[in-house]
């Protein structure tokens, strides 16, 4: 082998231990992720992302009136579908952690992430 293969085989080799390390990430921290969907105010749903084993979805609301089309998949959850005019809680698109919640206030409908991370971490620091 000469220089160029084996550098090219030692980048290689550290894509593919990065990509491995990515995917492995959350069952080597074991954070649970749940979603908490509320409407008008109320809980109406828990989710433990990370048992998903098929993706599925389901409606809040009602049917022909305010409503808003929840979709689940492994690790995340997002809002398909909305009777609502702007629809921003679509466009929020799928999220798997506390940074962002899922908020369609014509429909009154949250959605949020909370992970089994312990909360006094400190995840980051500014001035």
């Amino acid at each position: 082998m000469n220089k160029n293969q084996k550098c090219a085989a030692a980048i290689g080799a550290v894509i593919i231990l990065s990509a491995a390390m990515i995917v492995l990430r959350d069952h080597i921290r074991g954070d649970e992720r749940i979603a908490y969907i509320y409407s008008n105010d109320e809980l109406i749903e828990t989710i433990d992302l990370n048992a998903v084993e098929y993706p599925y979805a389901f409606m809040v609301g009602e049917n022909g009136g305010d409503h808003n089309i929840i979709s689940v998949r492994k690790g995340e959850i997002g809002v398909i579908g909305a009777s609502c005019p702007d629809k921003i809680c679509m466009d929020t698109g799928y999220i798997s952690s506390p940074a962002l919640p899922i908020v369609c206030l014509p429909n009154k409908l949250v959605i949020e992430v909370r992970s089994s991370k312990n909360a006094d971490d400190i995840d980051a620091v500014t001035r």
